[in-house]
């Protein structure tokens, strides 16, 4: 990835409030590294997010199970296009 690309993206997830751990892997200058952490936490936040789930109503709820079938559904068009 483009090395001022990755700096911008750094910017907007820093302003963003993200996760540390996100952040690091952001910072990494091998390709196939940034890769496989970002794959192994989106993995992990969404299983935070469904062990959240049974504690959450109204909005809050709402807004994760959104943000988790978004999440299924764009994975699941990347493994059909592949």
């Amino acid at each position: 990835m483009d090395r001022e690309v990755r700096q911008e993206l750094y910017f907007s997830l820093l302003l963003l409030g993200a996760d540390p751990l996100l952040l690091g892997a952001v910072e990494r200058t091998d390709d196939q590294e940034l890769l496989t952490d970002l794959r192994n936490w989106n993995e992990a936040k969404l299983a935070e997010l469904r062990e959240w789930l049974p504690t959450m109503s109204g909005e809050p709820l709402e807004d994760a199970q959104r943000r988790i079938a978004q999440y299924e559904s764009q994975r699941r068009s990347l493994k059909l296009a592949a």
